[in-house]
């Protein structure tokens, strides 16, 4: 998965992120993993953790420091990242839980003059950002197990996109870089 860690520099009309180093979820040595080993019994069934804190667990240091999903993968002919703003947890056995909330930063086809945006690159400041929710799930819990990326616990594997009724729609459909259809 393609969690990235970036300082974002706000100039005005835009923001200017640039990649400080990815950032490990999963696995057993993972930060969810280490959060969820480090809390008490009782706490693991429903917890919260923000941003700032995920990038403490990682044990970095630094003030506008965000991190971004990178959904459009390598050779794609479009990018795509998703600011995370939070994650919920649940954790019974071997199974963690995760619903992530992330604000859309940037989703558009890539043209010439980026060079590579998973580097660095400007983004038009949204004051009122596109909101999107995810559902993840890892094969670990306060039970043991391998925190691997697993099936999610939602039927239906669902990405849900919160409306804004201030903006227009997007004009792609998520890093594909089609037009949207009504």
């Amino acid at each position: 998965m393609g969690f990235l860690i970036y300082k974002k520099t706000n100039a005005g009309t835009t923001d200017r992120f640039e990649r400080i180093k990815p950032l490990k979820l999963a696995g057993t040595d993972g930060l969810i993993a280490r959060h969820v080993k480090a809390m008490l019994p009782g706490q693991t069934e429903s917890w919260q953790l923000d941003v700032a804190g995920l990038v403490k667990l990682d044990r970095v240091a630094g003030e506008d420091l965000v991190v971004l999903f990178n959904v459009a993968g390598s050779g794609a002919k479009s990018v795509c990242f998703y600011e995370l703003t939070r994650v919920h947890g649940s954790c019974r056995g071997t199974i963690t839980n995760l619903a992530l909330d992330f604000n859309i930063v940037l989703d558009r086809e890539m043209d010439e003059s980026m060079s590579d945006p998973a580097l660095a690159f400007e983004a038009p400041a949204a004051a009122m950002p596109k909101k999107l929710g995810e559902m993840l799930s890892l094969t670990g819990g306060p039970g043991g197990g391998d925190w691997k990326w697993g099936e999610s616990a939602l039927q239906i594997g669902a990405t849900v996109v919160q409306p804004n009724r201030r903006s227009p729609p997007c004009p792609h459909d998520a890093c594909t870089g089609k037009a949207a259809t009504g």
